[in-house]
């Protein structure tokens, strides 16, 4: 799966700093703020407080009850004297420190005894409120000094964010480059890598892709060392099967020690048959031959498949076989690998010979889409296309199914199988697109 490049770390970095850099400033104005209105309300409490022991003072030292301010202060005796909206906001919110009536006007209060009466202190402070004053150009300062703080943080961030950013696109750029041969370079770029989980990523990443060429190297040479070896062997077998039954004649059949019947020979040659694909499949496969694809003629494929098959033209089951292949008027093209598509149809045609029931087997080819359909008696195994899966009554390995799935998954194409248990049909699908 490709990852397409959509966001990069330093937009991420700038992103994710400037939202905490914002989010700190307006939490910091906010606190200015709130504490600012603090400060003044705490102030007009304490001129009240002072007020009021002025007055017990004086009351204590002349008797007499007044206050030093009247414009600033109101003296009450008894809550009913108090103004009717003051004592219904004390009534509702007994806590509260500053009343604001409708009239626009400030109060701050507090309560005492003077003898057995008690008085109200009342102190209109709207005049010297200097937090709604200056509101506004506080807050212009606070909005002002928060863009400015985000600014200069997200451009810290963004610079933080390409230092960062910038071993690992060179890791990423080299690492592409690996697809093409630049071993070398990659080597070159590890050395300038920092210091840190960047140059320990970049030195996991060259461990991996020498374990991964090693293994790739250890592959080649294995399918190279086993192409000969099992080639080879099964040449000199089926040559030699084919020498002893056609040009041995009876008396010399009967002076060698070791003979086969023309059954046994048969055999051995549909089992040389059998690994010979086997093997073409594997090797096939392990050369990866999916990735080297041409213009082919699906009809003409097919048509060499099933006139060169041994087993269908060469086996008692297979001539006894009445092979229904419907297939376009007109030369179906397709881009495949020839060999794997070939192999392919091999398989199909060898599954039928050896498990169909019945002598109807149908092949039909379409645009899109090659499926093979024979009739079957005995009871199919759960998981058809796994490796080693065979029914009980089977002589093969169950290797048939997996096999053309394999080839499927390389070529990019899709295989399913339909069974209609009620006529007791068995089909594989091979959808080609």
């Amino acid at each position: 799966m490709k990852h397409k490049a959509n966001t990069h770390i330093s937009n991420a970095i700038t992103k994710l700093v400037f939202a905490i850099t914002l989010t700190l400033t307006l939490l910091y104005s906010i606190f200015v703020l709130g504490y600012s209105w603090v400060i003044e309300d705490n102030i007009f409490n304490r001129l009240v407080a002072q007020q009021a022991s002025s007055i017990k003072h004086n009351y204590h030292m002349t008797g007499k009850i007044d206050v030093s301010d009247k414009q600033i202060y109101q003296l009450f005796k008894g809550w009913q004297q108090v103004p009717t909206e003051i004592r219904e906001i004390v009534k509702s919110e007994p806590n509260r420190v500053e009343y604001r009536l409708a009239d626009g006007k400030t109060y701050h209060l507090t309560r005492f005894y003077l003898g057995d009466n008690e008085y109200v202190l009342l102190a209109d402070v709207a005049r010297f409120e200097v937090s709604r004053d200056y509101f506004k150009g506080v807050l212009v300062w606070l909005v002002g000094f928060s863009v400015i703080a985000c600014c200069l943080v997200a451009l810290l961030g963004w610079r933080m964010g390409r230092k960062i950013a910038k071993p690992l696109e060179l890791l990423a750029y080299t690492v592409k480059k690996l697809e093409k041969g630049g071993e070398a370079a990659f080597q070159q770029s590890i050395k300038h890598m920092p210091n840190n989980e960047v140059g320990q990523l970049a030195d996991a990443i060259e461990h991996s892709f020498k374990q991964l060429n090693d293994a790739l190297a250890r592959e080649r040479d294995f399918t190279k060392d086993i192409s000969h070896e099992i080639r080879t062997p099964i040449s000199v077998l089926q040559n030699a099967l084919s020498l002893g039954s056609d040009s041995a004649t009876l008396a010399e059949q009967q002076s060698d020690e070791i003979y086969f019947s023309e059954q046994a020979v048969k055999q051995m040659r549909s089992a040389t048959q059998k690994l010979t694909q086997t093997t073409d499949v594997l090797l096939a496969l392990a050369r990866n031959e999916s990735s080297i694809a041409q213009s082919v003629s699906l009809n003409r494929l097919i048509e060499d498949c099933v006139l060169n098959h041994f087993a269908l033209n060469h086996s008692q089951k297979g001539l006894s076989l009445e092979l229904e292949i419907d297939m376009p008027n007109d030369e179906v093209m397709i881009i495949a690998n020839r060999n794997l598509l070939e192999i392919l149809v091999n398989n199909l045609l060898s599954n039928v010979v050896a498990h169909a029931s019945e002598k109807d087997v149908q092949l039909r080819i379409s645009k899109s889409s090659i499926r093979m359909t024979n009739y079957f008696a005995h009871p199919l195994p759960l998981n058809l296309t796994s490796s080693g899966s065979k029914a009980a009554n089977s002589t093969g390995i169950g290797q048939g199914l997996s096999l053309i799935e394999r080839i499927c998954t390389a070529c990019g194409w899709t295989m399913h199988v339909e069974i209609d248990t009620e006529q007791q049909r068995f089909s594989v699908v091979i959808n080609l697109k």
